[in-house]
């Protein structure tokens, strides 16, 4: 009997844990996307979230912790949206021409995640302010798509690439759209819905025109 209610107990002390974790996550997000992610600070967070900054310590040592983790969130999300399944996803080109439509599509839907992507990419991959983050940040969320099923390489076959490109590329692009809107380099008359369409399009052609010369070689 005792046994059984201490673990209970500690059932019930892991579920407050995860509770607050992901509270905590919450007020982060939000305050990513309302102010930056380099305009936030931990005592920013501890306030949104309602708790002491000490305590805000125990859960997390310090805000790039907390950023990657948010980056996992948002990752998720639209793995859940476009119905990404990571352990049985095969990279290859049809497999990511389905997978591109669904994006694109579900673009206003995902917005705030791409737009979150597109500044946590700013920030730890293309300018990193200290050397180690970058590799520790891909080092995690590899980890976390580690069941993604690369399609087979090799030095002879360099458009085996392709698949990964294609899928860089998109969210690369996505990124940028949510980041800026309809204020892109070419014509800020241009509504953000077609420039939707148009990439989409270009991508489906391209990937089309791939699978055909694959068949007729």
């Amino acid at each position: 009997m005792q046994s059984s209610r201490s673990a209970r107990n500690r059932q019930q002390g892991k579920h407050q844990v995860d509770e607050q974790r992901n509270a905590i996550l919450s007020a982060a997000e939000k305050l990513f996307l309302e102010k930056g992610l380099d305009k936030t600070q931990m005592v920013d967070i501890a306030a949104a979230a309602g708790i002491s900054k000490v305590t805000l310590y125990r859960y997390f040592p310090h805000i790039d912790a907390i950023a990657i983790e948010v980056q996992i969130r948002m990752l998720e999300r639209i793995a859940s949206t476009v119905e990404l399944d990571a352990e049985g996803f095969e990279l290859s080109l049809e497999a990511v021409k389905a997978m591109v439509q669904r994006m694109v599509r579900s673009f206003n839907q995902l917005r705030d995640a791409y737009r979150y992507i597109g500044m946590f990419d700013s920030l730890y991959l293309d300018h990193p302010f200290d050397a180690e983050i970058p590799q520790r940040t891909k080092d995690r969320l590899r980890a976390h798509w580690k069941g993604i099923k690369l399609v087979e390489r090799s030095k002879a076959a360099p458009e085996s690439s392709r698949p990964e490109v294609i899928l860089s590329a998109t969210i690369w692009f996505l990124e940028k759209i949510a980041l800026r809107g309809e204020l892109t380099w070419s014509d800020a008359a241009i509504p953000l819905e077609e420039h939707l369409s148009v990439f989409e399009e270009m991508v489906t052609i391209y990937i089309e025109h791939c699978l055909h010369r694959a068949l007729s070689t």
